[in-house]
């Protein structure tokens, strides 16, 4: 068939309402309305062997997907990849769950969770990362490769969602078997996180030996560059929290030009991070910000949510000491607003417990305990995106969400709900059931309404919301909560 023939097809059907039509950053992608592709899945379950066939063939392009992704990583084009696989998530997790619950195809599911480490960890996904990794650890318990790679990525999404020990323990089994294996890829992946949890439960002299052998020793045949750059990352932090500020910077700099060779950008942007670290180590506040700033550019292109917090801990600091106390309280407020979704005790580390009490301790003796909690609860306020915009910008006064919280903001239908939109008690209920993973006829079955009923519930939340699936609409039942 020629592709001119393919586009007037595709046409036809968006002109007849079959296909709908969204763009977004990746370009412009094409989907059945749910009624239809409810009938659709309906007519391929009557034919002996279709659903399952065509399943496969849908999680083997995606793993394919993801193996490229994985691969080009390390590289120029991060921020086109996040953008795809926010684009694909239905997709993957279709895929993910049905090799998870189809005999004979879960260590590949296991394969695929175990790809996407790279997005769970670094684009804000650490919790639908460890839901998967978890269920495709417990449907695969014989020792492969791609378990002791699931153990490691296990292990640092525990330790990101506030289990440090938990997080230890896997990434010393995933050790433990890849050394079994004989596979020194994984052995090196899962030494960066024994290292990682070992830095931030305040061990810095065992965390310092082990990253410096890490760095000496190069990286090892099929080590992905990204993990081999964190390995450095991680001993200049270790250098900064030790106070050796110097050989922090020495370290930084040879990992930046490594990844400006690259043109890679999310390790870039926590060597900018330490950078801002070691120049706080050295009390220059004003270079500090400026690497600090640079850093939260790269990591909202990625939607890095802890590298972030982490940041705008530092940015707060950095405020304090330079007689700006309002900018500090706003940015603790949003610092903490952000440590609330990942451990608001900030994984019990020392240094970066230590770090935010003397921004907060500097700003209340200056603007006093009223002027203090009104610029906190403004920091507060913000959403992601305006946070790192305030912190970039360095504005004394941020704007305002237009509709600030108030003690029932987040839940979905609220007056004060973080979008600004008052959605009905039916549509709440219908966007919760949504978020459960319901389908429409289980929705309209639950609520005892005709499933076109459940539908227009469906499609009027979706354009309420500016979204354009029902993945966004769980996601944000979820922040809401």
């Amino acid at each position: 068939m020629h592709p001119y023939d393919v586009l007037d097809a595709i046409t036809g059907l968006v002109d007849k309402s079959v296909l709908a039509r969204e763009s977004g950053p990746t370009g412009t992608r094409y989907r059945l309305l749910d009624t239809l592709r409810h009938y659709g899945l309906d007519r391929l379950r009557r034919l002996p062997g279709e659903e399952p066939a065509a399943r496969r063939r849908q999680r083997d392009r995606m793993l394919r997907r993801a193996t490229a992704y994985e691969r080009a990583w390390f590289g120029p084009g991060q921020r086109e990849i996040v953008a795809r696989l926010r684009a694909d998530q239905d997709n993957l997790r279709a895929a993910l769950d049905f090799s998870l619950t189809t005999p004979g195809e879960r260590l590949t599911g296991l394969r695929l969770a175990g790809t996407l480490w790279f997005y769970w960890h670094a684009c804000g996904a650490p919790r639908e990362g460890r839901h998967w990794l978890d269920r495709a650890l417990a449907a695969n318990p014989e020792p492969t490769r791609e378990r002791a790679r699931g153990l490691w990525i296990a292990g640092l999404l525990a330790a990101a969602t506030h289990n440090l020990t938990a997080g230890l323990a896997l990434a010393q089994d995933a050790h433990t078997l890849a050394r079994d294996l004989d596979d020194e890829a994984e052995a090196a992946h899962a030494e960066y996180v024994i290292g990682v949890i070992t830095l931030f439960m305040d061990d810095l002299p065992t965390a310092l030996k082990h990253f410096e052998a890490s760095v000496v020793r190069g990286p090892v045949p099929g080590q992905h560059l990204s993990l081999y750059g964190l390995d450095q990352v991680e001993l200049a932090c270790a250098l900064g929290f030790l106070g050796e500020a110097d050989r922090a910077v020495e370290v930084c700099e040879r990992a930046r030009r490594m990844c400006e060779l690259h043109g890679e950008e999310w390790v870039h942007s926590y060597v900018l991070r330490v950078l801002a670290l070691a120049h706080t180590v050295r009390g220059d506040w004003r270079r500090a910000e400026h690497h600090a700033r640079h850093a939260l550019r790269l990591k909202l292109a990625v939607h890095d949510v802890i590298g972030i917090a982490l940041t705008l801990d530092l940015l707060a600091r950095a405020a304090a000491e330079t007689g700006a106390p309002e900018r500090a309280a706003v940015l603790l407020g949003a610092a903490d607003h952000t440590w609330a979704g990942i451990d608001r005790d900030r994984w019990g580390s020392a240094a970066l417990k230590c770090t935010r009490r003397d921004s907060e301790t500097r700003a209340r003796e200056t603007l006093g305990q009223p002027g203090f909690r009104r610029a906190y609860e403004r920091g507060l306020g913000l959403d992601l995106a305006q946070t790192v915009d305030y912190a970039v910008h360095d504005r004394r006064h941020p704007h305002r969400p237009a509709h600030p919280r108030r003690p029932n903001a987040g839940r979905p239908g609220s007056p004060h709900a973080t979008t600004g939109i008052r959605l009905t008690r039916r549509e709440t209920e219908v966007a919760e059931l949504v978020a459960q993973g319901l389908a429409n006829q289980q929705i309209a079955d639950r609520l005892v309404i005709a499933r076109r009923t459940a539908e227009g519930h469906v499609e009027r939340i979706l354009g309420k919301l500016g979204f354009s699936n029902r993945s966004q609409i769980a996601a944000w039942v979820a922040a809401q909560r």
